[in-house]
């Protein structure tokens, strides 16, 4: 009786075996985040917390730029050409800021691998 037994027995322990091996194989998985429409949404925050330091570092760039540019113009003491030339510098620097801004956001999306044009 006892080789009878012997199967029902070795089953058991091959399903107890298979329970373990699968009980310490889903404990180690690793987790996935909240991805359930295809959508992840670290990528948006990364996102919109690269545009707001693009915007902050503009308009850091520009409060600097403001001062520099009032400095500039008292130093030019009513000198017209000095005035002129201080206006067209500034003006440069802002178009140069709201360029160095654009560059800036356009590094923030998340383009595909692929390329468009030559």
């Amino acid at each position: 009786m006892q080789s009878g037994n012997r199967p029902p027995l070795l089953a058991r322990a091959m399903l107890l075996l298979a329970l373990l091996v699968a009980s310490l194989v889903l404990t180690h998985c690793r987790q996935i985040g909240d991805s359930m429409n295809g959508l992840n949404a670290d990528l948006f925050k990364r996102k919109d917390e690269c545009l707001a330091k693009c915007q902050s570092d503009f308009q850091a760039r520009n409060q600097a730029e403001d001062r520099l540019h009032q400095q500039n113009l008292t130093a030019c003491g009513g000198n017209t050409a000095c005035i002129n030339a201080e206006n067209a510098r500034h003006e440069a620097a802002e178009q140069a800021s709201k360029k160095q801004r654009d560059d800036c956001m356009n590094g923030c999306h998340q383009q595909g691998g692929g390329s468009s044009g030559p």
